[in-house]
């Protein structure tokens, strides 16, 4: 097919595992290298608990994919007839870790918070974040 041959085997960068210990959390993993294995990196915990385990693992899938740097994303719109929004929230110390926070809009009225994704700082290219206002 349209595989090259090592490209099936190569570990991806980034996966994602539900937290054994906290509901509605899962951990994100980043391949090391160096070890040769999964690490820790960041969470993604729902706070809209009342969102459907299907739509979080595949809005997870999303984010994973994206952070593996891959373009093709599942659509989700059909399936939640609501638009996914983000923001960055501000870092007080160089140290702290990414935190976007993602929100859901049906149109009407106000947005409400979704989750929330932390990422260790220097995890991420912090350059190619959209830059906030605040």
């Amino acid at each position: 097919m349209g595989l090259k041959f090592n490209e099936q085997s190569e570990k991806a960068l980034f996966i994602y595992k539900p937290n054994p210990l906290v509901p509605h959390s899962f951990q994100i993993f980043m391949f090391k290298k160096e070890k040769q294995e999964y690490e820790p990196v960041g969470d993604y915990t729902v706070i809209d608990t009342r969102e459907d385990l299907d739509i979080t693992t595949k809005r997870l899938g999303n984010i994973v994919s994206l952070l593996n740097g891959k373009k093709d994303l599942t659509k989700l719109g059909n399936l939640t007839r609501k638009r996914l929004l983000f923001n960055i929230v501000p870092k007080r110390s160089e140290t702290d870790p990414t935190k976007i926070i993602f929100r859901n809009h049906d149109g009407k009225g106000i947005s409400e918070e979704n989750a929330v994704l932390t990422i260790e700082k220097g995890v991420l290219h912090e350059s190619k974040l959209p830059k906030t206002d605040g």
